[in-house]
């Protein structure tokens, strides 16, 4: 028997010398591949039905290759947690029922995280870790929430960045600034916390109205070093009692700018995490809204921390964009708790608003032991926008996006008592048809058309 021919490895084969980082963060799964995706998952105790409206959801999502959700729950053991039990805290149990109904890659970073405090965080990681949930954007420090996390199924492995996106100013910003992971060097440093993504916030009034703001303060303080702001090109900024302000043409809108260090970040770690994945999933929880609301915010006028916002502000749909950029094969937004637009960027899935998947808000943990109490002081989450939304199948194939199936859902709202609002169920066809009418509304800014039919929507790349 002749000699088995000897490889020659003088020289690496063309592969290995042509390796890239656009390569690398390239497509790369080519099997039929499925993400089921919802948006804020929020129970206060485990919700597992028979109605077939409720399992039609669980079935979906089962079926799946990854059921994605944003995870807002705390899960403690109430016998024995040694602090304070708060908002959004749930039992083990609620994990185990998230589990049943076919979810497996879950979001952590947001403003519910510190609801229990740091040990509830930690519990909560824990809690995921023994039922085999995968989750990313919390950690020990910076470094931890800030990396992606991994999940192996049969077609391969699917990577998960997770981030929450806090303004200088509003509810959503210093508020929770101690809720964001910090940096360890060695020894040195290392708050425990969530993947943040720093913003600036710049309202926008018109020339006139700076001018004025900026001679009220002057006359109040004198000039302010440093509050007052025209170069690079900009238009001129003026920061007056804490808030900045920004000249434009569209008054009560708003501006963000990204802080560079979390911004560079973040994209790094959705570069490298697709360099060890198959495909990966990047994700921001933002409560962050392209307008002022003045109802929610003057006088005793009751209304939202924030306002219901469809449409995606400018930093929200640059750093979508952006990761696609680095390597992430869909991008998910939710927080706002309202369905926002869908756009194809590069024949990738961008989702700017998922809403609410299961939103049991009026069960929350208050003050006190009185749940209609705790209740009126949340109320204004029975806005009907909160109480509808849709369970995303995004279908690849060969690398390809090749179409996107939007299953509406009612979790109906002031129409339930509280032990049954915030449910997802199956709507009757004219509701289902409304929340896809408007979810088209939504999308054709980003010029994405979704065809409406049977009570489904579909949007084909």
């Amino acid at each position: 028997m002749d000699a088995p021919a000897r490889q020659d490895l003088s020289s690496p084969p063309p592969w290995v010398t042509s390796r890239s980082r656009a390569t690398e963060t390239g497509t790369k799964l080519l099997a039929p591949f499925t993400v089921a995706a919802v948006g804020d998952l929020i129970c206060p105790q485990p919700v597992a039905r028979s109605d077939p409206r409720f399992s039609h959801f669980a079935g979906l999502l089962r079926a799946a290759d990854i059921g994605f959700g944003n995870m807002e729950s705390s899960l403690v053991d109430f016998a024995t947690f040694p602090h304070a039990i708060a908002g959004t805290a749930a039992p083990f149990a609620m994990g185990e029922a998230l589990r049943g109904m076919g979810l497996d890659m879950l979001s952590r970073a947001n403003n519910h995280t510190f609801d229990c405090g740091v040990l509830g965080m930690v519990s909560t990681d824990e809690a995921l870790d023994r039922l085999g949930l995968t989750h990313a954007g919390t950690g020990t420090c910076l470094q931890e929430a800030r990396a992606a996390r991994f999940r192996e199924t049969p077609k391969g492995r699917v990577g998960l960045v997770s981030f929450y996106s806090v303004a200088d100013t509003g509810h959503f910003g210093p508020t929770y600034a101690r809720t964001l992971a910090t940096p360890r060097d060695g020894r040195m440093g290392g708050m425990p916390g969530v993947n943040p993504l720093r913003l600036t916030q710049y309202n926008i009034v018109s020339p006139a109205h700076l001018d004025a703001l900026r001679g009220i303060a002057a006359g109040t303080y004198g000039e302010r070093p440093g509050a007052w702001e025209e170069a690079g090109g900009r238009p001129p900024r003026f920061r007056f009692y804490d808030q900045w302000y920004q000249a434009g043409s569209d008054p009560g809108s708003i501006r963000y700018e990204m802080d560079p260090g979390d911004r560079a970040g973040i994209l790094s770690a959705i570069s490298n995490g697709k360099i060890y994945s198959d495909f990966l999933i990047a994700t921001i929880h933002s409560h962050q809204a392209t307008r002022f609301d003045p109802q929610g915010a003057f006088g005793k006028v009751k209304g939202l921390k924030e306002p219901l916002e469809h449409f995606a502000p400018d930093f929200l749909q640059a750093v979508a964009r952006e990761a696609i950029d680095a390597g992430a094969d869909m991008f998910i937004a939710h927080g706002v708790h309202a369905l926002a637009g869908v756009e194809i960027y590069k024949g990738r899935p961008i989702f700017y608003g998922m809403s609410n998947f299961i939103f049991q808000c009026g069960l929350q943990m208050g003050a006190g032991y009185d749940v209609l109490k705790n209740w009126n002081v949340k109320s204004e989450l029975e806005h009907p926008d909160c109480h509808v939304s849709v369970l995303a199948e995004s279908v690849f194939d060969g690398g390809v996006l090749r179409e996107i199936r939007l299953h509406p859902a009612d979790l109906g709202g002031g129409r339930r008592p509280l032990s049954q609002m915030g449910i997802p169920l199956v709507p009757e066809r004219s509701l289902a048809d409304g929340i896809l009418a408007n979810l088209q509304d939504y999308s054709r800014p980003y010029g994405t058309e979704i065809a409406i039919s049977g009570g489904i929507g579909t949007i084909r790349n």
